[in-house]
């Protein structure tokens, strides 16, 4: 039984990610809640991994706001690259 359990590999629960870059068409809504990236997402951040970071646990929510509202830091650099998509 012992070799059974050790066989067996945990469950990863993807967690929910909030968007809290601009609402762009086909990309997301900002500060909706997504289980999984959406496909103009996902497509856009491979053009540009930066924009990846606009996806965040929603924990992190204040620190991101913060970020935004300082207009200083990782997110923010992220949020206006998004603008220039939103263009």
């Amino acid at each position: 039984m012992s070799k059974r359990k050790a066989a067996e590999k945990p469950t990863i629960k993807p967690q929910p990610l909030m968007y809290v870059g601009p609402t762009i068409q086909g990309i997301a809504i900002q500060n909706r809640v997504y289980t999984e990236i959406p496909e103009g997402a996902a497509a856009a951040i491979a053009k540009d991994p930066e924009l990846g970071n606009l996806f965040i646990p929603v924990r992190e929510y204040p620190k991101a706001n913060r970020m935004l509202r300082e207009e200083n830091g990782y997110i923010y650099s992220a949020f206006t690259k998004a603008l220039k998509l939103k263009k």
